[in-house]
């Protein structure tokens, strides 16, 4: 069972896991604690537009010379509410070969310090992030036939990357939060007449600061965040999805975005799944 969702629904990039207009840099306010570090501020521009190219993986997560195609991202600003927030984005994504589009709605948790003046982004959220993991995984088991659907929790906004605390002081790298349910999302699944517990559980992670690409022939400086969901199945076997991302704020934008190809077998009903991975890297914007 070959399993292809996690990329299409975030390398929009991704979350994108993804994003957006021209951002600021350092502070420099001569009384702010922070004055000297690289303020991550990340603004979503209406109109903004990207464009990427997008690989296969193999199974050690190689590019696929063969798969190479182009990519384009095209920011909207949203109408009315998702949720408690109205200043939020879609996200619209085109594969420029099967023409193939997705959406994905996003938001930047913008930030400004009492009496320094200074801005910063704070975390990176998609809505439903965590909904659409398990919606995606519920599916293909589904294709098996003869499998009751389970329940799982309502859509919500998620934090897919995190760069600063609620006071406005930069994370360490290796902060690590949780996305969705606090102990995971359990999942009763009958197939083939056997019960399939599967307890998914998904964490974000602050992977690195101010990495440097190149795109463009612009150096580009990044801070790269990774989503791990760790799907639990008889209560020992692990299928491991991970994606990591790289965003920035000049441009302002989800850089780079590579999930990793995974694999897992259920012993009980010899069921395989094959997740292949995916890479996109941005080309140009405008």
């Amino acid at each position: 069972m070959r399993i292809r969702w996690v990329a299409p629904f975030l390398l929009a990039a991704a979350l994108p896991l993804t994003l957006l207009v021209t951002g600021c840099s350092d502070d420099d306010g001569p009384n702010d604690p922070h004055a000297g570090l690289h303020q991550v501020y990340i603004r979503l521009g209406a109109g903004d537009m990207f464009s990427y190219d997008r690989w296969d993986l193999d199974a050690n997560n190689q590019k696929i010379e063969a798969t190479k195609r182009a990519y384009d991202i095209e920011f909207s600003r949203g109408i009315g509410l998702v949720g408690p927030y109205s200043d939020w984005f879609f996200r619209i994504g085109r594969d420029r070969v099967s023409n193939k589009r997705d959406t994905l709605f996003i938001r930047m948790e913008n930030r400004t310090r009492p009496g320094l003046g200074t801005s910063y982004t704070q975390e990176v959220m998609a809505y439903g992030f965590a909904y659409k993991m398990l919606q995606s995984f519920i599916a293909e088991v589904m294709k098996i036939g003869n499998v009751g659907v389970p329940q799982i929790p309502a859509p919500q906004w998620d934090v897919i990357a995190k760069y600063y605390d609620a006071a406005g002081n930069p994370l360490d790298v290796g902060t690590e939060w949780v996305i969705g349910q606090e102990h995971g999302t359990t999942m009763n699944f009958t197939i083939e007449g056997s019960p399939v517990p599967v307890v998914a559980r998904i964490k974000g992670r602050y992977e690195a600061r101010e990495e440097k690409v190149t795109a463009n022939n612009k150096e580009i400086k990044t801070w790269k965040s990774s989503v791990l969901a760790t799907f639990t199945l008889l209560g020992s076997v692990n299928l491991d999805i991970k994606l990591n991302f790289w965003f920035s704020d000049d441009p302002a934008t989800q850089v780079r975005v590579l999930q990793e190809s995974a694999k897992a077998t259920i012993p009980i009903v010899n069921i395989e799944f094959d997740i292949p991975g995916e890479t996109q890297e941005l080309v140009s914007w405008f």
